[in-house]
């Protein structure tokens, strides 16, 4: 079963200021095309604001409602699957190569965030590759402050979706079991 994280946890003030701003920007490009029909130099500066503000428009979207849509964690009978887009993390991990796995409070100084190394992060929303205040660097995916401490031979994992009692369960079933 695929998990991932509500795209309503991912939209912020700053998704709509952001949104706001590239329409006006649009909006003021598009009247001054239609307006001022004779003078070619204020089209051609029209065209190119169209143009920017057209791809603006399109990276704010992929920011911020493509990559939360895309980003997520497959739990599978005998394989855990991780797609981080912005942490360009796309791995699978057979049963075999999860050596444990442990419910962790963020909290804890120990696993706690220090910084980001690529990736994205607002409110509790945190995808792609973190370094802890342990030293590690871990790829994370979580929504809250409690996730699973996955630990494999070349990464550590975070992860801690939507749904987190069913995935607790459903990886506990398939791969292997859960320490409190």
């Amino acid at each position: 079963m695929t998990y991932s994280i509500s795209l309503l946890s991912t939209l912020n003030p700053l998704f709509f200021g952001l949104l706001a701003l590239a329409g006006l920007l649009l909006a003021k490009a598009i009247y001054t095309f239609k307006t001022y029909n004779s003078d070619k130099d204020l089209r051609r500066n029209a065209i190119k604001e169209m143009t920017i503000g057209g791809l603006v428009l399109v990276l704010i979207l992929g920011i911020f409602v493509v990559v939360p849509l895309v980003a997520g964690v497959t739990v599978k009978d005998t394989e855990l699957a991780l797609r981080l887009p912005t942490g360009f993390t796309f791995e699978t991990y057979p049963e075999a190569d999860i050596l444990s796995a442990k419910i962790v409070s963020l909290d804890q100084t120990e696993y706690a965030i220090a910084s980001k190394v690529v990736g994205t992060e607002n409110r509790n929303y945190r995808e792609g590759i973190f370094k802890l205040q342990n030293g590690t660097e871990a790829a994370v995916f979580t929504n809250g402050n409690t996730a699973i401490l996955v630990e494999t031979p070349n990464r550590t994992l975070l992860l801690g979706p939507d749904h987190f009692d069913d995935f607790i369960k459903s990886f506990g079933e398939k791969l292997i079991p859960v320490q409190p």
